[in-house]
């Protein structure tokens, strides 16, 4: 099944890591600004004092010139005006004074300048080297994720696909991985099934060849014999019929090896229709009856009008085997009830019979393929006909099982989920 991704609208800030990462650089962030208040504070208080301390300086020198206290402050007190400023600058203007750095009075200031010009420098230094190690901490942890992750594929490619990807974090990465886990297991499932594929072909060319060197081998011998037997008719006649029974044989073999690989590859498609239970049994039932009258043998028929959804002609086709089976391992005057109940879960069809019975040691081996109970009197069978049947029920989704007493026959239900309309 084609699944489509679709790019993930999610917002940037749900990402752990980068809500991590912008804490920090919050966190740097308000640092730096409130050291900058501390600085600008301090950078204040310093031109304050430089400020001060060039009135005291100025103040005095007043003194020393005698200049009346009461006029010096005065002259610092009192408000200044645009005009007052103008003249002032004019007068130090023609004395020299200037904002030039070589100008003595100025030199506090300009040290002042210089400190602070320093401590903005390291401070900026500092608030870089701390930016620079949050990024470096962020992306080395990245790369350490990302480096896990690629051993974690080195070590999936290399096999062991049981690995995965863990992330207990939320942001993209995580959903990366998520997606990644998802085609690992995909692939794993693959893998799995082509590595079951592999085995059923080759235990299937195992049994078939197996099962096609008997027939094969009677048939060589039976053409051989007719070869060079060409003048004697009565011998020809019975080693051609001895040749198209093995011929018989090796097609009733290839043609139940087809169906049943068919079934399980789901390459055959269930027509199912609604069955009427009764009719269906008395059909498969007529098909037997030239049998069960040179056998002397019986089959009954018990149950109330229900349907079962099902594919008619593979159903026949299991449920057929299953009476086969049944009258292959019966004796004289042998007789199988067929009995069939509905509930609101299930639809039971139950098929017993008074035969040979199945030996313990075969119970849990008798739907295999090609399985032969060597307890068995039927050298005739290829083994395949109760795989098949199986095959057909589990894939109308419904179970087969047995129960059997040696020497007093045996019982095989079949079970379907009963489809009711909602």
């Amino acid at each position: 099944m084609e699944r489509n991704w679709e790019p993930t609208n999610m917002n940037i800030l749900s990402n752990k890591q980068i809500q991590c990462f912008l804490k920090r650089m919050l966190t740097l962030l308000i640092m730096l600004l409130l050291l900058g208040l501390v600085f600008s504070q301090i950078m204040i208080e310093d031109f304050k004092t430089q400020i001060l301390k060039h009135d005291h300086e100025l103040a005095g020198a007043l003194l020393d010139n005698e200049v009346n206290p009461a006029d010096i402050t005065a002259a610092f007190i009192a408000t200044k005006t645009q005009q007052d400023i103008s003249a002032g600058q004019e007068l130090l203007s023609e004395t020299g004074y200037s904002t030039s750095p070589n100008n003595r009075s100025l030199e506090e200031v300009h040290h002042l300048l210089i400190k602070y010009r320093l401590i903005i420098f390291i401070s900026i230094a500092v608030f870089g080297a701390l930016l620079l190690t949050a990024f470096f901490l962020y992306f080395k942890y990245q790369q350490k994720d990302i480096d896990r992750s690629v051993s974690v594929i080195s070590s999936f490619m290399d096999g062991n696909t049981s690995v995965r990807m863990e992330s207990e974090e939320e942001g993209g990465l995580s959903k990366l991985y998520g997606a990644i886990n998802t085609i690992a297991t995909s692939l794993n499932a693959h893998i799995d099934d082509e590595k079951r594929t592999k085995e059923f072909l080759k235990a299937t060319l195992t049994d078939v060849s197996h099962q096609l060197k008997t027939p094969l081998a009677s048939m060589k011998m039976c053409i051989e014999i007719i070869q060079t037997e060409a003048e004697n008719e009565l011998l020809i006649k019975r080693f051609s019929t001895k040749a198209a029974l093995a011929l018989e044989h090796m097609e009733i073999l290839i043609q139940s090896l087809l169906k049943i690989t068919k079934l399980d590859a789901g390459t055959i498609p269930l027509h199912k229709t609604k069955q009427n239970v009764a009719i269906l049994l008395h059909e498969i039932v007529t098909d037997f009856e030239i049998r069960m009258e040179q056998e002397h043998k019986t089959i009954t028929l018990s149950g109330s009008d229900i349907f079962l959804l099902c594919d008619k002609d593979w159903m026949i086709e299991a449920i057929g085997n299953v009476i086969k089976n049944g009258l292959d391992h019966m004796e004289e005057y042998g007789h199988i009830n067929i009995s069939w109940t509905r509930t609101p879960m299930l639809t039971k069809i139950v098929i017993q019979d008074n035969g040979n019975g199945i030996h313990p040691a075969d119970i849990h081996h008798i739907f295999k393929r090609f399985y032969r109970s060597r307890f068995s009197k039927d050298t005739q069978g290829i083994g395949l006909g109760l795989s098949l049947a199986k095959s057909i029920v589990e894939a109308h989704n419904g179970t087969i099982s047995v129960n059997s007493t040696s020497e007093k026959g045996s019982t095989f239900t079949f079970e379907f989920i009963t489809l009711t309309d909602l």
